[in-house]
């Protein structure tokens, strides 16, 4: 009773509002401070494995500059959580004469047919830095990717498959065979079967934008006393073997250096061969992604996966509708 005639009814509610007025300011201040603006990213979900700016590695050779602006392109996007299921398809050479034709040694017409039919049936071709990019950048992929891939660079990969590559707008991934490609450079006229490509080639068809490079040895791709490509010696130690890999990474550096620059991302293994430190001296030396030679559809889910990448043998033995429609139904 004494509150009411100290402050009378009309007075009381008046302060009643400006109570709850206060009350709501503060819940707001309190819901601000602890909210994360729309536009601002969330820390925990950001990609671990970013290699540190300023680092130089052997196998990318990425600088600072170029790293930092492909973070910033890809600022925005979302890194994807779904597994990308991709079928990798491995092709050697490619030669008309069919006295020469093997399961390494395919018709270019063959070669074309796969072309129509990727294009025909809604495929993009892709290559390792677009994997690895989806990976660490979260750069999107196409929804129906494909990767193409040639190994050794031979002369008729230059000769037949550029060409045909441009014709249908795809794109593939080269792995030449270093101290091979040098040699070229001294042949008075090259074959389609036998010889590789020269160092002006391997630039000219990176250039034109259907072929990116990767490390497939510069003088290690052979097999000798049982010991496959890279592989360590049986009589070799681990830091012997180390500094022999690391070798002949940085000498193909060197001698790609003048066809491709320092785009380098991938390690093409010679027959799939590794041994027990290979792994790790593929990574420490900044690949980003390793080609292998078992034959099986891809689920990757991380970067980490990306350093076991399985690809299929593209033989000539079926047409391009058989051997796709295989890889569409393990897929």
């Amino acid at each position: 009773m004494v509150f009411f005639k100290i402050f009378p009814l009309r007075k009381l509610r008046f302060a009643v509002l400006i109570a709850a007025a206060l009350v709501i300011c503060a819940c707001g201040m309190i819901v601000t401070l602890g909210s994360r603006p729309a536009d601002m990213p969330d820390t925990d979900t950001l990609p671990d494995n970013i290699p540190e700016a300023g680092s130089e590695n052997i196998g990318n050779g990425h600088s600072s500059g170029a790293q930092a602006d492909s973070e910033e392109e890809s600022s925005d996007v979302s890194k994807s959580t779904a597994p990308v299921r991709l079928c990798v398809i491995m092709y050697h050479g490619l030669v008309k004469n069919r006295a020469r034709q093997n399961q390494y040694m395919i018709d270019p017409h063959f070669f074309e047919d796969d072309l129509r039919y990727l294009t025909e049936n809604g495929y993009t071709t892709i290559v390792t830095k677009d994997l690895t990019e989806h990976f660490l950048y979260g750069k999107p992929l196409p929804e129906k990717s494909v990767m193409l891939t040639f190994d050794d660079g031979y002369y008729n990969n230059y000769l037949y498959a550029c060409p045909l590559l441009k014709k249908y707008g795809c794109r593939a991934v080269l792995s030449p065979i270093g101290r091979a490609c040098e040699k070229a450079e001294n042949e008075e006229r090259q074959d389609e079967f036998y010889s590789q490509c020269t160092i002006a080639q391997l630039g000219e068809m990176c250039e034109s934008g259907v072929f990116e490079l990767a490390y497939h040895t510069y003088d290690l791709h052979s097999i000798s006393s049982g010991v496959q490509g890279v592989q360590q010696r049986p009589d070799e130690n681990d830091a012997d073997y180390r500094t022999r890999l690391a070798q002949d990474i940085k000498s193909f550096s060197e001698c790609m250096s003048q066809a491709c620059g320092d785009e380098l991302c991938c390690f093409t293994y010679p027959f799939g061969a590794k041994s027990r430190l290979t792994d790790e001296i593929v990574r420490s030396s900044g690949f980003r992604c390793a080609l292998d030679c078992e034959e099986k559809v891809n689920i990757l889910d991380s970067p980490e996966e990306l350093y076991s990448i399985h690809r299929f043998l593209r033989d000539g033995k079926t047409s391009s509708a058989e051997f796709f429609h295989k890889l569409e139904v393990m897929s």
